[in-house]
């Protein structure tokens, strides 16, 4: 499939559901072809699958996948997700037409059992890659790409997806989506799998990607660089602080996380902030050339 191109795999004549998939790494392959045999198997039928080739940043990709789907629900799922069990769809789908104040209704992120000791580890530190599996609609800042739902009415009402950002599309998309008057839940016994990388090296690549795109976010578009909750509900939080106290609390959860041993989690903010200063320094760098020209 060349890139670009959105591979469409009818399950259903009638189409209530679209699952787009985002696929623009080629070592996750094998995962896509895992990923869209579980698809075929879940207990609600009436579904298509959007596969959207080679297609960056990520926000483009499921525009594209959108743009083409016929179903009046649209579930997105990253292609290196595999899904928890048969009624994943179902669940999520439920949630959506049973209660129309919910436009954005997510699956629980947890980590698989034959994930290696580093992705478990790792796990256990970051509570958003090995969140609870609720029993009950819960009102969440968890919801995220990997696995999620929307009213497709909604979701187009709300702009889509920003296709100018490389970081950042859960947080912006939620608090536009919380703004438009409407839900952003967690449904109840629905998960999938999506651990943290495997190996170390991959680890770091990460938070050092991460912490760069939110230094893009920090220049170029400020005013979306939203914060992210780690608790269960979102009654509390807010999405959006200054830069400045999110500066101050950065040395703190340091702290946190050398006192309580968390090595991975030290790890991962380390690098993070290596990827946030190289950002801000390349970033500011090219807005000025850009002003210039």
């Amino acid at each position: 499939m060349n890139k670009g191109q959105v591979e469409h795999l009818p399950l259903s004549e009638k189409v209530l559901v679209s699952v787009v998939v985002p696929h623009f790494y080629a070592r996750r392959k094998e995962n896509l072809t895992r990923l869209t045999q579980a698809l075929r198997q879940q207990s609600f039928k009436e579904l298509e699958i959007l596969i959207v080739h080679g297609v960056s940043p990520q926000g483009k990709a499921i525009n594209e996948g959108a743009k083409r789907a016929q179903g009046e629900i649209l579930v997105v799922m990253d292609d290196d997700s595999q899904i928890g069990h048969p009624r994943v769809i179902e669940n999520l789908v439920r949630v959506i037409q049973k209660d129309p104040s919910i436009a954005m209704a997510g699956a629980s992120v947890v980590t698989p059992e034959d994930a290696n000791w580093f992705q478990k580890t790792a796990a256990k530190q970051f509570p958003r890659f090995q969140m609870p599996v609720v029993k009950e609609v819960t009102d969440s800042d968890l919801p995220c790409h990997g696995c999620v739902a929307f009213r497709k009415e909604i979701f187009t009402r709300v702009g889509l997806e920003r296709e100018d950002i490389p970081r950042g599309l859960d947080p912006d998309l939620r608090v536009r989506i919380r703004k438009a008057g409407y839900r952003v839940v967690l449904a109840p016994d629905t998960w999938i799998y999506h651990p943290l990388p495997a190996s170390f090296f991959r680890f770091i690549r990460l938070f050092l990607r991460n912490g760069y795109g939110s230094a893009y976010l920090q220049v170029f578009h400020p005013e979306i660089n939203y914060d992210t909750d780690e608790s269960l509900s979102s009654k509390s939080f807010i999405p959006k602080k200054s830069l400045l106290y999110r500066a101050l609390r950065f040395p703190l959860r340091l702290a946190k996380s050398l006192f309580t041993l968390q090595w991975i989690r030290l790890l991962g903010y380390t690098v993070y902030l290596v990827g946030y200063g190289v950002g801000i320094v390349r970033c500011s760098f090219s807005r000025a050339g850009r002003t210039k020209n």
